[in-house]
């Protein structure tokens, strides 16, 4: 049963803020135990659905709240102050429900989102390996292997990148897949030294049809040419793929840095410098350096996270789809943002005391996971940098993601 009261979406984005807010304690205290399970607690996804979190970005007629990127944003970031690996999977299995929103037809939502909503996406761009053929009324997906798929554990359907051949074989340009979880494999080999929560583990499939309404051509939703015409006069489902995927992905760095220096300045009168003549940290000229230019990375962060979200909305709520410039713009904002969050607590944690190497330390567990955002190809630094210079050239992009 749908929340009637939540279900009129952006007008009660405030409740939804304050319940994110509100699990930042269990989250913390379950810390351990999501990284022992290396995929998000029960108790905690019990929770989160309790709460609507994984539903922002849900059409309302499906039971969704459709909030705006700005606000999913704050959402997501507030959970990331309570623990990186949740708040990664509550980003990319709202934006999978959003890509679901916006890549099908009214018939094929009416399946998915059948249960209010209640049905969970993940969803991974580009397959490792695939054998495909081209068959009546849709393709054969004979063989398929797809990495890094966070939130698999929690997933009802997978949006599986493959590519779109025709009767010939040859490849006529990047596609994607929505198969329901009885026809994908899971694997259980997400071992990783940060985010270990996330349970990114690595998709099978083997001899699964797919039909053509359920797959849908990824070239053409890169600038716009959405398939679920019943949504058009939305705003939200008007937005640009690729800069969205961007913020919600670096959205739990902006919450991890804000935890980071929460925890630094709370311990910070009671710190002296070890080995030197500074009794008090905070008195020290060199902190007062170190603290300032670290916070002055979050907040650059954050003006560049929230710029892109409202360059998103704003292009969205326009009517008209936003311009190649401009998400190249919000690729190297996103990008360059996510090098300064991770600098900023690398910077925190290296003037935080020798007791932070502990494996039972916050800061510790937030510096690793810290680091796994770079690592992620569509916020890459140096991916965004190379695209933006490529631009600023007039030369052709490294890429097809803009």
């Amino acid at each position: 049963m749908v929340n009637k009261q939540m279900a009129v979406g952006s007008t009660y984005y405030e409740g939804l803020l304050e319940k994110a807010e509100v699990m930042i304690p269990n989250l913390r205290a379950r810390i351990n135990e999501t990284e022992n399970l290396r995929s998000i607690p029960q108790s905690t996804i019990n929770e989160l659905i309790d709460a609507g979190l994984l539903k922002l970005l849900t059409p309302k007629k499906y039971g969704g709240y459709q909030l705006k990127f700005r606000q999913c944003l704050d959402i997501v970031s507030q959970i990331g102050k309570g623990c990186g690996s949740t708040a990664w999977v509550v980003a990319t299995i709202n934006f999978a429900n959003w890509m679901v929103s916006v890549s099908f037809t009214k018939e094929v939502h009416d399946v998915v989102f059948k249960d209010g909503a209640l049905a969970n996406c993940c969803g991974v761009f580009e397959a490792r390996k695939s054998k495909v053929e081209k068959v009546e009324g849709g393709y054969l997906i004979k063989e398929g292997m797809w990495g890094f798929a966070s939130g698999s554990n929690h997933s009802d359907y997978f949006l599986l990148g493959f590519p779109l051949v025709d009767d010939n074989g040859e490849v006529v340009g990047p596609g994607a897949a929505l198969i329901p979880r009885k026809d994908v494999n899971v694997l259980d080999d997400w071992h990783t030294m940060s985010m270990r929560g996330t349970g990114s583990n690595s998709l099978t499939v083997e001899n699964v049809f797919v039909p053509d309404k359920w797959t849908v051509s990824l070239s053409k939703a890169i600038v716009g040419e959405y398939p679920s015409v019943h949504l058009h006069d939305q705003d939200l489902y008007r937005s640009a793929l690729i800069p969205a995927a961007a913020l919600v992905i670096l959205a739990p760095g902006i919450g991890l840095s804000a935890a980071a220096k929460e925890i630094f300045l709370e311990k910070l009168p009671d710190r002296r410098i070890q080995y030197t003549f500074h009794t008090k940290q905070a008195e020290a000229g060199v902190t007062h350096i170190q603290l300032a230019e670290s916070v002055m990375k979050m907040e650059t962060a954050s003006l560049l996270a929230y710029r892109v979200a409202d360059e998103i909305d704003s292009w969205a709520a326009s009517g008209e789809y936003m311009p190649f410039d401009s998400r190249v713009q919000a690729r190297v904002d996103c990008s360059y943002a996510n090098r300064l969050n991770c600098e900023a607590v690398d910077l925190l944690f290296s003037i935080a005391g020798g007791s932070e190497i502990s494996d039972s330390n916050l800061l510790s567990k937030i510096m690793k996971d810290a680091k796994t955002p770079p690592q992620h190809g569509l916020i890459t630094p140096t991916t965004g940098l190379e695209l933006y210079g490529r631009n600023l050239a007039e030369q052709e992009p490294n890429t097809f993601l803009i």
